[in-house]
């Protein structure tokens, strides 16, 4: 029986809308297929907190004019392993696409490569950012540092984003091994879910409004203090990441948002840095064969996974049978069947 409360739409479907929303918004062609590309994505692969429910704030980072819907990012080679890139205040992934070509090219070369941007936004998976580069054949490490959500261990104001990491690696005659998470226990955009959808959070994931750990989305989502995953762990790696992805690209703090206040918008024009390594330029020529025999060490282990490879299964029920979406969001972006481009 069809749950009324839901519709069920097709990858190309969810695509489409994707675009057709940013196109309304003002993003140009080429932005708008990335982006809805990358919401289409997440709507397969998961977290789908980060597809169709993300559409909304993109939009309002345009129509707030925080946002530059036609940004035509600028790279730069500043010495022989290292590109940089401002991103015209657009989104960081349509610069990182723009320097994919010359950043897998010199990591060939030199064996490891790096970009760096600013002036720039980011919304959605970090994953999507190193996965075109594993399936390049190469390693890589992604990071961007976020707006200020997140309490460091023991503190009571936050201090970093929720700075999330991603991780990527070729794996021979399968799909990339490619994972990435964030440096809270939870994703804003998920307890956001949580909150539209009415349900607790599994684990304790914020502050409420006393300054107790909290499974309350919305207790959390008033405070807008979060918890960093792994207690003082986490916290390390939030700051980590706020070193590598502001401070080193030159992008905005997590702290230093009046621009974001400013415009209402729900992300900071921060910073991301993206390194390439190629394996085959580092001297042992079993590293194949090492993350195969790692792989098999997990696999059959209980019930362990290789990391990320929940996306597999997701992505393969989502290719054949769709992707149930909320009536409520699809009448909230307007959708209407065969919404075009």
């Amino acid at each position: 029986m069809t749950n009324p409360s839901t519709q069920i739409l097709s990858l190309d479907e969810i695509r489409k809308l994707a675009k057709s929303v940013l196109v309304r918004a003002g993003m140009d062609a080429a932005g708008s297929d990335l982006i809805a590309e990358i919401v289409s994505s997440s709507e397969r692969d998961g977290p789908r907190s980060h597809g169709l429910r993300m559409l909304p704030v993109y939009v309002q980072s345009f129509t707030s004019g925080y946002a530059n819907p036609s940004a035509s990012p600028k790279i730069e080679k500043i010495a022989p392993g290292v590109l940089r890139g401002d991103g015209d205040n657009g989104y960081y992934q349509l610069a990182a696409a723009a320097a994919r070509d010359e950043l897998i090219a010199i990591a060939r070369e030199q064996g490891i490569a790096s970009f760096t941007c600013a002036n720039c936004h980011h919304l959605g998976g970090l994953r999507f950012d190193t996965e075109p580069l594993a399936a390049a054949g190469l390693v890589a490490i992604g990071v961007v540092n976020s707006l200020s959500m997140v309490v460091p261990q023991g503190g009571v104001r936050p201090v970093f984003g929720t700075n999330p990491m991603s991780f990527a690696c070729p794996r021979p005659g399968q799909p990339p091994i490619v994972w990435d998470q964030a440096s809270s226990m939870a994703a804003m955009m998920d307890i956001k879910m949580a909150a539209a959808e009415g349900h607790e959070l599994p684990v304790p994931a914020g502050l409420d409004t006393d300054g107790n750990p909290s499974t309350d989305p919305n207790e959390i989502m008033t405070t807008r203090s979060f918890l960093p995953f792994g207690e003082h762990k986490g916290a390390a790696i939030a700051f980590m990441v706020e070193v590598l992805g502001a401070a080193l690209a030159g992008g905005t703090l997590a702290i230093d948002n009046e621009n974001r206040l400013a415009h209402g918008a729900l992300n900071v024009k921060g910073g991301a840095t993206l390194i390439a390594l190629d394996p085959s330029r580092f001297g042992n020529a079993g590293f194949d064969a090492a993350v195969a025999q790692i792989c098999g060490a997990i696999d059959g282990n209980g019930t362990a996974r290789i990391p990320g490879d929940g996306r597999l299964g997701k992505r393969t029920k989502a290719e054949a049978e769709g992707v149930e979406v909320s009536s409520e969001l699809l009448a909230e972006l307007g959708y209407t069947s065969g919404t075009s481009e």
